[in-house]
């Protein structure tokens, strides 16, 4: 169960993505940055490959998870990527937090028009 420290996104286009149906792909790394884990992020209505664990491990979504799984790899700590062995199946976790926890804010973005006013605001 090695804990996730980085992470790499790659998105690819084209009508086969990488050629494989695979439309994006996570590459997941432990604190000595070796990988240890990859997300393979298969096109709309494509029959999911079975995860797979071995020397790392690597796991089928939709792409319309990809979102998701960004979201989690931003904003939660730890993260550890897990092998199910009963079910054959990878998955991503992370430890008990305090209800209510929120997420803290470490900056923001102020987006003006091109009268100065105050559009929106992008926190991180």
């Amino acid at each position: 169960m090695p804990e996730v420290k980085h992470y790499a996104v790659r998105v690819h286009g084209g009508p086969k993505g990488e050629g494989h149906k695979i439309r994006a792909q996570i590459h997941l790394f432990d604190d000595k940055n070796k990988l240890v884990g990859v997300i393979d992020f298969f096109d709309p209505k494509t029959t999911l490959p079975e995860d797979e664990s071995g020397e790392l491990i690597r796991m089928a979504l939709p792409s319309d998870q990809l979102s998701t799984i960004i979201d989690i790899l931003r904003n939660e700590k730890p993260i550890f990527l897990e092998w199910q062995d009963s079910l054959k199946n990878a998955y991503i976790s992370t430890t008990q937090e305090p209800v209510g926890e929120g997420h803290k804010i470490r900056a923001q973005i102020h987006l003006f028009d091109d009268k100065n006013k105050l559009v929106g605001v992008i926190d991180f």
